[in-house]
């Protein structure tokens, strides 16, 4: 049967291997353009660790949001001087960039048609006219 461990932060099981330096080393790391899976793998944990880690310090999970941004930046640092240097593999950093920066660099938009009041558009039919580009009475 489990027994109880004071230190944990859940009273059954074995201790957490949280340490708070590991905020620390989260920015370090991160701001370094790597992923979290590769901080986890640096510090000896798995990815969802590090996120469970993240839901029970507030101070970690500061510290692994400004890492994330950190990276970003990183990232975008490289296509920067790429484009700027014409040196590098642009799509390796493109990559990158989409990676940790989703809603700023995305390639997909969103278009909704709204009517006269604002309201979405109810589409009762789609009509599709195939035309003969050579026929002269169309």
């Amino acid at each position: 049967m489990p027994t109880k461990n004071p230190e944990s932060p859940n009273p059954i099981g074995r201790p957490s291997k949280y340490d708070p330096k590991f905020c620390e080393i989260a920015v370090e790391y991160l701001s370094e353009g790597y992923s979290v899976t590769a901080l986890a793998g640096h510090i000896g944990v798995a990815r969802s660790t590090v996120f469970k880690w993240a839901d029970e310090n507030a101070e970690f999970s500061d510290s692994l949001r400004t890492g994330q941004a950190l990276a970003a930046k990183w990232w975008e640092n490289q296509l920067r001087e790429i484009v700027q240097g014409g040196q590098g593999n642009a799509t390796a950093a493109i990559f990158g960039v989409k990676n940790r920066s989703r809603e700023e660099w995305k390639d997909k938009h969103e278009t909704e048609i709204t009517g006269p009041d604002g309201g979405p558009v109810q589409i009762q039919e789609i009509k599709r006219l195939v035309v003969d580009p050579t026929d002269t009475n169309a």
